[in-house]
């Protein structure tokens, strides 16, 4: 054997070398390669982006090489080199170069001027400064020095006006002389100025090339490394060089990353992923097995807006979701399960009331409805739960059983034709049509379809129900119309007979729904189902919600959700092989199919009845379970730092309120909030009042606001040609408005404008007309404002919050001040003050009130005098203007109505040189004395 110090180990080592040399390369090829992808997408970008620009350069050369363009560009440049040859005749020359020589000598002067009238107003200024801290005997000289100086300063000043003026006299001749040469030179840069923007591009796209390097935004609150940008280079450009990904911009970038800048927010918050991550895409993105939190792509990335968003005021951008809010506050999602920020609204009742089941309903319809709601009405909101016909017996006998006891009459007498017509006339006229229909085709309005009512309702239930919904259930959005029993006998008459074309015959036997055995096995299924969780239910009161929690829906671990048997066919579907994968997809995947089918997942599988699956069937469309599921994907268990969380201001809130309100009561049902808009090519917008569109050639408009550009006035109507029409936005049409307009053009042949005065007013603009105690009081207790309408304001029987929120959105909107305004016009000594001014005051106001020329009480109502003349003329009771009013409004509405609500019949009185004998002044003293007057109107 050798020893140890002649052995060789240069091969040994050698081959180690090797495998160092071999892996130190791989180790750096995979950092720079295969680790760093997004150095890839960089040089792509920047390659796409030079590519962009240079084509955008041809595009530009080429137009600026046409024939047309190179006509007028070496005619235009000819201009130019003949101007120039003018310009440099030995004349024109001379005389440019004295005029040079004489601005020079001018400005030289000017500033010399200028120094001394500087000197002067400094010592000026020292002779007052002495003039206050010196003796009695010294203060006439220095008062003397101080008049000199001030005098010497008014004589430069003048010299300098007469100076700057003979120099912009110069400038103005030196201008004149060049004028050929500007114009023709800024007409030659013109052609070029396209080209030359995308060259300079492409010079600054070669020179200033940035490196490679990796984008890193430490979210420090949440501690949270985004490089998302590392990929997406062109994320935040205000244009894309592709639509493909990772190469295009952000769409509608103004709204989302003006609103979220990624320098604070990063990506990561609003579509989750792995944003730390760079090796691979799918890492970043969080698609790798048990990452929590997968990116959000495309709709999905709403549901991430709640988690800054949750104060209830719908932000622009996340319709998805707030349809989803809407709809499981509609659907009472909360009535089953613990949701937070759900269900809060304790003056709102999911389902009607069934304590008075047997004065409300026929007991022969009970247990039919309970099997199949869909079957007697396809647009209810009421769930199928699948129940078999005992089991729907059962709970109607339970129900049935712990009803009040019956007290109004059930017969329904004969109507003839006319009663009928007359019941049809009370129920369109009343308003009925804001909320219902009895069309069994039409969709789904704000409340119940009324189709097939008659087969459903008690007729003495009906009529009490008409005349005071609330005294039947508290919690009813249904509101009282004040209307006396004949006019609900009539209604409800006319409703009974319309709807009993199929009107069931009354069972022969209907002894199972005084079953007590029957009712127990009923009470053990409304306890399963949970129904008191939407109506209030006798013996059921407390009970609690049957469903599990939502609150955290959108974080509950994917391993928890139940598939069934049909995991693999759900997520196959979308392409996964198991949930783990991509838990964000699987958990939507879930959603979708539990709101489809909720009771698929026991297919195929052995449970005992009292486990099975309970969940109803809504019988939802695709849009709203998308929706739905964007909204419980956006539920989670978490707690953003108060750094992103979107808090709402005092007057964000107040609107938020009010809109939700708006929504609970259907105000919108009559009333229109808004005026129609025109959105112009040159960003210009016009509000107003569209008379005529005539798409393809263009829009009649009539103006809100003054428009100096189109110079025309606010109650003109315009003419805006469809190639400058960028968009329209037209308010949503009021159906039952329509069909009173509709009613008195045909029966009363009135023209469509004149019968606008019979449907609710437009509330446009409302807080700055009304007083916010007047209108709290309204709210509380409405009166009747306008006789002539037969749709009245309802009473809601609103709670004080309510009336105090609504009322209040209606002056936060409008900027007004909230909640108390001092009215002046109303006090004693503003009114003596102001006959003190002017003898007379209100007197000369009373006589124009009253004279041939004004006529106020030719239209409007005073107190309990109504006017002669066509209802159709009225206008609201002046009496009651002092407390409603606002007397700023008041001022602007006399001034010129049509600039507070375009197509109003009201006159403009007051213009220049009118109305003299009575108020003499301009249009805005004449409507000062008016307002005062109409503020202190007496009986």
């Amino acid at each position: 054997m050798k020893r140890e110090e002649d052995k060789s180990y240069a091969l040994i080592f050698s081959m180690l070398g090797f495998l160092l040399v071999a892996v130190t390369i791989w180790a750096v090829i995979d950092e720079i390669i295969g680790r760093r992808p997004w150095k890839h997408y960089q040089k792509q970008f920047y390659r796409l982006e030079y590519e962009k620009a240079k084509k955008e350069y041809e595009k530009e050369r080429a137009f600026f090489e046409s024939s047309y363009v190179q006509k007028n560009f070496v005619e235009t440049k000819n201009n130019l080199m003949h101007a120039q040859k003018e310009f440099e005749k030995p004349a024109v020359q001379k005389k440019y170069m004295a005029l040079l020589e004489e601005q020079k000598n001018l400005e030289k002067e000017l500033e010399t001027l200028k120094f001394q009238a500087i000197v002067t107003r400094n010592k000026s200024m020292e002779k007052e400064y002495l003039f206050g801290k010196t003796q009695s005997e010294q203060m006439e000289e220095i008062k003397k020095e101080i008049e000199l100086l001030e005098k010497k300063g008014k004589e430069f000043t003048s010299k300098i006006d007469t100076l700057e003026g003979a120099v912009a006299s110069v400038q103005a001749r030196l201008n004149e002389m060049t004028r050929d040469i500007t114009t023709y030179a800024g007409e030659l840069d013109s052609f070029m100025i396209g080209s030359k923007k995308y060259e300079k591009r492409l010079l600054a796209l070669k020179k200033t090339r940035p490196n490679l390097q990796g984008y890193q935004k430490h979210l420090e609150a949440l501690n949270i490394i985004d490089r998302c940008m590392s990929c997406h280079a062109g994320i935040n450009k205000s244009e894309s060089v592709s639509m493909e990904q990772p190469f295009t911009s952000h769409p509608q970038r103004g709204l989302y990353l003006g609103n979220h800048p990624p320098e604070k927010f990063g990506c990561v918050l609003c579509h989750e992923g792995q944003a730390s991550a760079t090796s691979n895409v799918k890492e970043a993105h969080g698609e790798v097995e048990y990452w929590l939190t997968p990116i959000n792509r495309g709709k999905v990335a709403q549901a991430s807006c709640i988690r800054c968003h949750n104060d209830g005021k719908e932000v622009e951008g996340a319709e998805i979701l707030w349809q989803g809010k809407r709809l499981f506050e509609d659907l009472g999602c909360h009535g089953c399960h613990e949701t937070a920020g759900f269900g809060e609204d304790t003056n709102r009742i999911i389902g009607p009331g069934l304590k008075q089941l047997k004065n409300k309903i026929r007991p022969e319809w009970i247990a039919d409805w309970i099997k199949n709601p869909q079957s007697f009405r396809p647009t209810t909101r009421m769930p199928n739960f699948r129940l078999s016909d005992e089991e729907s017996r059962a709970i109607a006998a339970y129900l049935w059983q712990h009803a009040d006891e019956r007290s109004t009459p059930e017969e329904l007498p004969p109507f003839d034709e006319e009663q009928l017509e007359q019941g049809d006339f009370f129920f369109e006229q009343t308003g009925c049509m804001a909320c219902h229909t009895y069309e069994e085709d039409e969709e789904r309005g704000f409340a119940p379809n009324l189709a097939r009512i008659g087969e459903k309702m008690n007729y003495g239930y009906l009529i009490e129900w008409i005349m005071d919904p609330q005294s039947k259930e508290p919690h009813t959005r249904m509101p009282s119309f004040r209307i006396n029993e004949e006019k609900a006998q009539s209604i409800a008459g006319y409703l009974m007979t319309k709807t009993t074309e199929n009107l069931l015959k009354e069972e022969k036997d209907l002894g199972w729904l005084e079953d007590r055995g029957l009712s127990q096995t009923g009470k053990s299924l409304i306890n399963r189902y949970g129904c008191f969780g939407c109506h209030e239910i006798s013996g059921m009161e407390g009970q609690s919600k049957v469903g599990v929690e939502l609150s955290a829906i959108g974080s509950k671990q994917v391993h928890l959700f139940d598939f069934g048997l049909l995991e693999k066919e759900l997520l196959n579907e979308i392409g996964l092989r198991h949930s783990t994968e991509n838990v964000g997809a699987a958990r939507r995947e879930w959603f979708r199919a539990k709101l489809h089918d909720p009771r698929q997942f026991d297919e195929g599988k052995y449970k005992r009845s009292e486990d099975k699956l309970k969940m109803p069937d809504f019988g939802l469309k695709e849009e709203e379970i998308e929706a739905l599921t964007v909204l419980l994907a956006g539920l989670r268990e978490e707690k953003l730092p108060d750094e992103y969380i979107d808090r709402l201001t005092e007057r964000d809130h107040a609107i938020t309120e009010g809109k939700r309100l708006i929504g609970k009561y259907n105000c919108t049902g009559c009333h229109q909030f808004d005026v129609d808009r025109l959105y112009l090519t040159d960003g210009a917008e016009l509000k107003g009042m569209v008379k005529l569109d005539e798409e393809g050639e263009g829009v009649y408009f009539q103006l809100l606001e003054n428009n100096a550009e189109l110079e025309q006035k606010a109650g003109d109507t315009v003419f805006i040609e469809e190639g400058r029409v960028l968009r329209r936005a037209w308010v949503q049409e009021i159906a039952m408005s329509s069909r009173i307009i509709e009613y008195y053009v045909d029966e009363e042949g009135l023209m469509p404008e004149e019968a606008k005065v019979f449907i609710p007013p437009l509330l446009y603009g409302e807080g700055k007309k009304i007083q916010c105690a007047w209108a709290f009081e309204f709210l509380k207790e409405p009166v009747d404002l306008r006789p002539w309408l037969k749709v009245k304001m309802p009473s809601f029987g609103m709670s004080e919050d309510e009336a105090t929120n609504l009322a209040r959105f209606f002056i936060v909107k409008e900027g007004e001040p909230y909640p108390f305004e001092h009215i002046v016009e109303t006090k004693k000594a503003y009114i003596d003050k102001k006959e003190a001014q002017s003898p007379g005051y209100l007197a000369s106001a009373k006589r124009l009130f009253e004279s041939e020329d004004v006529n106020c009480l030719q239209c409007h109502i005073k107190g309990e005098t109504l006017p002669e003349g066509e209802p159709a003329d009225w206008a609201p009771d002046l009496m009651r203007a002092k407390r409603r009013l606002k007397p700023a409004w008041i001022r602007q509405w006399l001034l010129d109505p049509k600039t507070i609500q375009p197509g109003t019949k009201m006159p403009t009185f007051f213009r220049e040189g009118e109305l003299q004998d009575y108020i003499p002044g301009t249009p805005e003293e004449q409507v000062e004395v008016m307002k005062d007057y109409i503020m202190n109107l007496k009986e």
